[in-house]
């Protein structure tokens, strides 16, 4: 399981957190994603700050007809024809089915990121974060660990 940044618009960020959309289209960038990481979502502006995080319970890769015809079978997963564009027709992308989208209890904010790491910029779409960074370690005690402690009260 790693950690995958992912910036996304704000309206798609809130249907994946709210549950109305399950199902994540890209472009793979760096590889792609792996059932059972954890995908951290920076909201873009206007929002810029890291809001929530789901888990990547399936992965589909190829081109755009493959995953069309994927999300049809599966059915019910919140994506809309605009969607698509976000795959190409002549080159795999992936369809990230999204599990247990969570809200962070307190968004990180992009001000507070770059004060605290001034060289911090987030992706153009996603990247894997390094178990061994500050920013891997920050975005997980701000954002899912007190998630999974207010389970615990």
């Amino acid at each position: 399981m790693e950690l995958v940044l992912m910036s996304i618009k704000p309206g798609f960020g809130d249907a994946i957190l709210d549950g109305r959309k399950k199902a994540e289209l890209r472009r793979i960038v760096n590889g792609p994603l792996t059932p059972g990481d954890t995908v951290v979502l920076y909201l873009s502006s206007p929002r810029k700050a890291i809001e929530g995080f789901f888990k990547a319970e399936r992965v589909y890769i190829g081109r755009r007809g493959e995953l069309m015809r994927i999300a049809k079978e599966l059915g019910g997963l919140g994506l809309r024809e605009g969607d698509w564009n976000y795959v190409d027709e002549d080159r795999e992308g992936m369809m990230i089915i999204v599990s247990e989208p969570r809200r962070c209890i307190k968004p990180l904010a992009l001000d507070q990121l770059i004060s605290m790491f001034p060289w911090f910029k987030p992706p153009l779409s996603y990247t894997r974060l390094k178990p061994n960074s500050d920013v891997y370690w920050l975005i997980f005690r701000r954002c899912i660990e007190p998630y999974f402690r207010s389970l615990w009260k």
